[in-house]
């Protein structure tokens, strides 16, 4: 009987008669951290530590980190559950007033380039970092995020009926809601762990530390799962900011896009302009994108494709109709010319209107959320999507459970 792809494990997780409030204790996973300092300052205890260390005068930051996880497991801070599980995790939240449940699992999987499936490329420096700290921890600090199918929702009906005991149930600094629990019944673990060994995963977030376990040679990786079609999947679009290197007229920008694309001029009157043009190049059956320009803040430009703007034989039939690639690699670099170093990313929609307005950036580009259904099809075609492509929300909070592989 070959092993099973998907297993239980001994979580490390925080020790409650030692920590009061794991609210305290919690950070965002290392990528989307802006502030380190504020996490150390929250607490002396808070998984940034571990997750995002600093040197110490003796030590570098990732032997620091080793010392700090060691320190805590003697302490009695940390501590490794006496029984392998599945944990369940549950994040509610809101969006423009619309309430989301996202429900998932965290398991053990066995590393297989033929069923874990990709869609984003690795940045070498992201690579090395997370690299050396797993290797000197011999443990995950945090979570790689995936999804699976599961139209019917028989995995997540599982997830929702089956026997579990509350771990952790708190707000976190983002108003979301975070119910944290572990599987109670083995027979429900079992029905889980074996209907997931015959779905593929689609690697959401987390490509560095999942490059990284192939690179190391790890068996069995802790995946954070949720079914790619509940209706509690969020993807945020990552919008353009464009600062010129060189000037550049704003019709001329335009006119070398005419050709290509379909431009429609809307009067720009504040913020609920663009709150009421984004269903319009969501729902649109032709990819459709707008643009905010300093030069003229009076006017918002709707950019719909007329004809193919990506039209290289070389450039895969996915790609071609990827949205997010159309406006990054289509509009962007081809049609006007504008290079990688002036492009920067924002998932702030309202902020990008303000650094326009203000002159901080010479040009906004908003575009639609990327669907799972892209995710899907680039990452079966063996595909990558251009830079900052997705953003899914909310992101695994870093804390709720640790796994040593050595």
């Amino acid at each position: 009987m070959s092993p099973s792809l998907t297993k239980p494990f001994k979580g490390i997780l925080y020790n409650k008669e030692r920590v009061k409030d794991i609210a305290l204790c919690v950070c965002p996973p290392y990528d989307v951290i802006t502030s380190i300092r504020a996490y150390y300052e929250r607490d002396g205890l808070n998984a940034i530590r571990l997750e995002l260390p600093m040197p110490t005068p003796s030590m570098d930051k990732y032997n620091t980190a080793r010392e700090t996880m060691e320190e805590w497991m003697k302490d009695g801070i940390l501590r490794e559950e006496d029984s392998e599980t599945v944990y369940v995790y549950e994040q509610e939240f809101f969006i423009e007033d619309r309430a989301y449940l996202r429900r998932g699992f965290i398991a053990l999987h066995k590393l297989d380039r033929d069923r874990i499936l990709t869609h984003e490329e690795t940045r070498k420096k992201a690579k090395a970092d997370r690299e050396q700290l797993i290797n000197t921890l011999k443990t995950f600090t945090s979570l790689i995020f995936g999804l699976y199918e599961d139209g019917d929702q028989t995995i997540e009906n599982i997830l929702a009926t089956s026997q579990k005991e509350k771990i952790y149930d708190f707000v976190d600094e983002q108003s979301i809601r975070n119910r944290f629990y572990r599987m109670k019944d083995g027979e429900d673990i079992g029905r889980l762990t074996s209907m997931m060994d015959k779905k593929k995963i689609y690697i959401a977030d987390g490509h560095h530390r999942l490059d990284v376990s192939y690179r190391l040679d790890i068996p069995y990786i802790p995946l954070y799962l949720t079914n790619m079609y509940s209706p509690g999947i969020v993807i945020l679009p990552y919008h353009r900011i464009v600062q010129f290197a060189k000037k550049k007229n704003l019709q001329t920008l335009l006119g070398a896009a005419e050709a290509f694309i379909e431009i429609k001029r809307h009067d720009y009157t504040g913020k609920n302009t663009l709150k009421a043009l984004f269903p319009a190049i969501n729902s649109s059956p032709r990819p459709s994108f707008l643009l905010y320009s300093h030069e003229d803040p009076a006017h918002i430009y709707q950019l719909t494709e007329a004809v193919p703007v990506v039209t290289d034989n070389g450039v895969h039939d996915v790609l071609k109709r990827l949205r997010v690639n159309i406006l990054h690699n289509g509009i962007l670099k081809t049609l006007i010319g504008i290079d990688d170093e002036e492009i920067s990313f924002t998932q702030d929609h309202y902020e990008s209107v303000d650094l326009v307005q203000k002159g901080s950036v010479d040009l906004a580009l908003f575009l639609p959320s990327t669907t799972v259904d892209e995710v899907k099809n680039i990452a079966e075609n063996g595909l990558y999507m251009p830079p900052k492509s997705t953003f899914f929300y909310p992101k695994i909070l870093t804390g709720l459970v640790f796994y040593k592989y050595a």
